[in-house]
């Protein structure tokens, strides 16, 4: 049943920017990480519906035809069954791996029922892990769940060599895990990066004129971060650590510019009001070779500009004002 397991990964990934009291990561969720990760990101989602955005966007989603199916075949709430999600990559575009974690509640036993009634997912033991892959060889995803609190997501063979590491310490790069346990106990979503953004940009990605000056400042940061703290404003913080301090100092002109002529552009088209404010309300300072983001917006705001975005054909509105 391959719609279920596409329900279900939607599922484990659905309240990605719901967030409560912010947690740092937990560390069996960590030790399940590869070793070489560049790329990190996580939320706890465990107070979620008790935050006027959380409560806003569950109430959304339990209209959504394919959460409701998705509760009905597995079991599987992510509103009140999903604690933590981490998401992980080695940040190699040549040769890439990720995973996706999630801790919460599973009924396995139905998730499997539902499995072995089609022809399209085989179930199998692996570690003593309950193993999801696809009939198709050709198909490498695959599912694993750990007893009914831990689901892994991946292509099969970073799967199965994350339930290798299950009874392991954690042992990605301590430079990776002092971040991940700064943000994660700072903030409610958050996000880093230990590669260069230019190592994870396609080789045959190119520009010219000033589009590819552009693109090679963006090249040029060597690792980055970014959080989100919600409460009666949301709060979005970043950081950009660039070659040199004076690519930094260019890479922040240009942000600079690039939210300018958006605000303004957004300032004319009343349904994008937030947006404006939002990119308005944004700051860029420089310090040395790093680049810093902040910008913050009213909750309700948020809510508003969320709403537009989640109704029906809410793009074509605006493009005929």
């Amino acid at each position: 049943m391959r719609q279920t397991t596409a329900f279900l990964a939607a599922g484990l990934l659905a309240l990605n920017m719901l967030a409560g009291s912010a947690l740092a990561a937990d560390p069996t969720l960590l030790n399940l990480v590869m070793p070489d990760a560049q790329v990190m990101a996580g939320v706890n989602v465990t107070n979620a519906t008790v935050t006027p955005l959380g409560t806003f966007l569950v109430t959304h989603l339990s209209n959504d035809p394919g959460l409701q199916q998705l509760i009905a075949q597995t079991g599987f709430d992510p509103s009140k069954d999903l604690t933590e999600v981490l998401a992980a990559s080695n940040g190699n575009t040549a040769a890439p791996s990720g995973l996706t974690l999630a801790k919460g509640n599973f009924d396995v036993a139905k998730i499997v029922a539902q499995v072995s009634a089609g022809s399209n997912l085989q179930v199998s033991s692996y570690g003593g892990a309950t193993l999801i892959t696809a009939a198709n060889p050709k198909d490498t995803y695959a599912f694993a769940f750990i007893g009914g609190s831990i689901a892994v997501t991946g292509d099969i063979a970073s799967v199965k060599a994350a339930l290798d590491r299950k009874g392991a310490v954690n042992s990605i790069d301590p430079a990776l895990a002092t971040q991940v346990q700064a943000l994660s106990t700072t903030e409610d979503a958050w996000s880093v990066s230990l590669a260069s953004l230019g190592s994870l940009i396609p080789g045959g990605a190119a520009a010219s004129g000033g589009a590819g000056q552009t693109l090679q400042l963006v090249k040029n940061i060597q690792s980055s971060s970014a959080g989100l703290k919600f409460g009666s404003s949301v709060q979005f913080t970043a950081q950009a650590v660039a070659d040199t301090p004076q690519d930094a100092g260019a890479l922040g002109d240009v942000i600079k510019m690039i939210a300018s002529l958006a605000a303004m552009s957004a300032a004319n088209n009343k349904d994008a009001a937030a947006i404006a404010q939002a990119l308005q309300s944004l700051q860029v300072t420089t310090s040395g070779a790093t680049v810093n983001l902040s910008a913050s917006l009213p909750e309700a705001q948020v809510e508003a500009l969320l709403s537009a975005a989640l109704t029906p054909h809410a793009a074509l509105k605006t493009n005929k004002l």
